[in-house]
């Protein structure tokens, strides 16, 4: 797998590492949706980045749980802007 499309995401000989089930779900998540064309990976980075950053304003990324409830909150942005959220 080609992760270098997913910065900062924790990989080991190039595969994504997912510390918990959930965190692998929410990945595979925001990979089909934008496969299926629910949001551009422009969009989704842009998002990612945005919470990230943000989140970095206060505190340093220390462990994957933190890195995968950041993509889990800009999944929900994305898709809340989207209207694909009740």
């Amino acid at each position: 797998m080609d992760t270098s499309r997913f910065s900062s995401m924790p990989t080991a000989n190039g595969e994504p590492v997912f510390a918990s089930p959930w965190q692998a779900k929410t990945f595979a998540m925001a990979v089909q949706l934008n496969e299926s064309g629910v949001f551009t990976w422009s969009e989704w980075a842009d998002e990612l980045s945005t919470h990230i950053a943000e989140f970095e304003k206060s505190s340093s990324i220390v462990d994957s749980d933190q890195y995968y409830t950041l993509w889990q909150s800009a999944l929900e942005t994305v898709l809340s802007r989207k209207g694909k959220l009740s």
